[in-house]
């Protein structure tokens, strides 16, 4: 297959498919993107570009642990948990003083030892009271109006 000289030779295209496989990478540890600019992929260009410096602890994928002493949870906002990220919000600190339980430890739900949640109850139990209660409330309404669904009028 001959190519004309407008369009370049058949080695030109042959150094061209070498330069592909021996392409430079991203000189960050562990990062195996392709080169962009200044020995950076893109991704890490772009957090030199906006930031001064390499940002690993704002990269997607990095799990992040509430700051707050003894919370283990990992949905931050702000490097706290939405609880701490909320009194962080509200108060400027962290008020541990206003943390409470209760007086539970679990669910007062015979047998059950998942961890308490609201009234009394982990999450399950308590979304099956708070559903009970709304049915008993409908069926309360309806032997009010003597037990017959009152349709709306049409104009």
């Amino acid at each position: 297959m001959g190519l004309d000289a407008a369009h370049g030779s058949a080695s030109d295209h042959m150094n061209k498919l070498d330069l592909t496989s021996r392409e430079r990478k991203c000189t960050v540890d562990g990062c195996t993107n392709r080169h962009y600019a200044k020995e950076y992929c893109k991704k890490h260009y772009a957090q030199v570009l906006r930031h001064g410096k390499l940002t690993p602890e704002r990269e997607r994928g990095a799990v992040r642990v509430c700051l707050a002493e003894g919370c283990g949870r990992t949905d931050t906002i702000h490097w706290y948990c939405r609880k701490h990220a909320r009194q962080m919000r509200v108060h400027g600190r962290l008020t541990p003083e206003r943390e409470h339980l209760m007086g539970y430890e679990g669910c007062m739900v015979k047998g059950c030892k998942q961890a308490h949640r609201a009234k009394g109850f982990c999450a399950k139990h308590y979304n099956q009271d708070r559903w009970l209660k709304l049915q008993a409330k409908k069926r309360k309404k309806t032997r009010a109006r003597g037990g017959k669904k009152v349709a709306a009028k049409r104009r």
